[in-house]
């Protein structure tokens, strides 16, 4: 059985977590950002173990919020509950095909980032849900899932996963 997590992940976690919240500002554009830590649980979905994904989204969850400025439990049950349905799509849908793969990586970061801006609207009185909030959350799933495959492009050499899928297909 495979570890839940290995160094490289750990590693790769620390590096998207210091870009994301350093660098945040070099990844909006355009009334719109692109989510690290979403093509990180994605990644772990269609690569590593889709089996456990939801326990994944609930883990980069509790760390979201414990550094970031909402109310604590709001990004961990938002991501919580997209990592379950991602679960569900990547047991049901063939993950291997590019299109479908594509597909659910934008409804897995809109669920998550509409999920995450009416938990917000709903428990904290500052934030309101507004169609710019909700056309934000269509710009991060577009641009998220723009750079999706040079990020598992990135993670597959990181990895050295292209050569394990090929064998795999080959006596499978």
């Amino acid at each position: 059985m495979r570890h839940f997590i290995n160094a490289r992940q750990l590693i790769l976690l620390i590096l998207l977590l210091i870009a994301e919240y350093t660098f945040s500002p070099l990844f909006s554009f355009f009334k719109g950002r692109v989510d690290l830590l979403d093509l990180l649980i994605l990644d772990y979905a269609f690569f590593w173990s889709w089996e456990r994904v939801p326990f994944f989204a609930l883990v980069i969850g509790l760390v979201r919020d414990s550094l970031g400025g909402h109310l604590f439990g709001i990004e961990t049950l938002s991501l919580t509950i997209s990592g379950l349905l991602l679960h569900w799509g990547a047991q049901k849908l063939e993950r291997e095909v590019f299109p479908i793969r594509l597909g659910m990586s934008f409804l897995f970061v809109l669920i998550s980032s509409l999920l995450s801006i009416s938990l917000g609207a709903g428990m904290e009185t500052s934030q309101n849900l507004s169609w710019g909030l909700i056309g934000y959350s269509f710009r991060t799933s577009f641009y998220t899932t723009a750079l999706a495959p040079a990020f598992f492009w990135m993670t597959d050499r990181w990895f050295g996963r292209s050569l394990l899928l090929k064998q795999y297909r080959l006596f499978h």
